[in-house]
């Protein structure tokens, strides 16, 4: 009987095979999570863009004053005064998937919170009233840093 010579590969190449794919792998995962992170940052964006929006249409119809404008604002965005019903906070954090998009920062300043706890902040819109009927939204990263800077700054005014 004839044997057949069996042909395979070596340990060698399988290793060499593996370290290679090791090291793709490696390259692909260091390029995903900055990456990742913008993708989150612009969803957060967009949920600014949309938080502007409604507060503007909700402008339209009623008054935003200093005074009360935390409580007016959750009204807004709640749904509570809102014809429409459907609150805001229905919508998905990217950064954590918790529902709550968006933070008031102190009213009647006319910069926006920096001092808080970032963690807490991530993913989420800010929106500062400024004076009466003028408020600005702004965006916060990963970090609870602000994403839109000064001049680009969303304005949401009634006048």
């Amino acid at each position: 009987m004839l044997r057949k010579n069996k042909k395979g590969f070596t340990l060698i190449e399988l290793m060499v095979v593996v370290a290679i794919i090791g090291v793709l792998v490696l390259l692909g995962l260091r390029t995903y999570a900055p990456q990742k992170e913008r993708a989150c940052n612009s969803i957060a964006k967009a949920n600014a863009n949309t938080v502007q929006t409604m507060l503007v249409g909700y402008m339209g119809s009623h008054d935003i004053l200093v005074v009360s404008a935390a409580a007016d604002i959750t009204a807004a965005l709640n749904g509570v005064v809102a014809e429409t019903g459907t609150p805001l906070e229905s919508m998905i954090n990217p950064y954590i998937n918790i529902a709550g998009v968006y933070h008031i920062d102190t009213s009647g300043s006319s910069v926006f919170d920096t001092d808080g706890s970032p963690p807490s902040w991530q993913g989420m819109v800010s929106v500062l009233c400024t004076k009466d009927n003028t408020l600005l939204i702004n965006a916060r990263g990963k970090r609870g840093e602000l994403l839109f800077t000064h001049p680009h700054v969303l304005p949401a005014r009634k006048y």
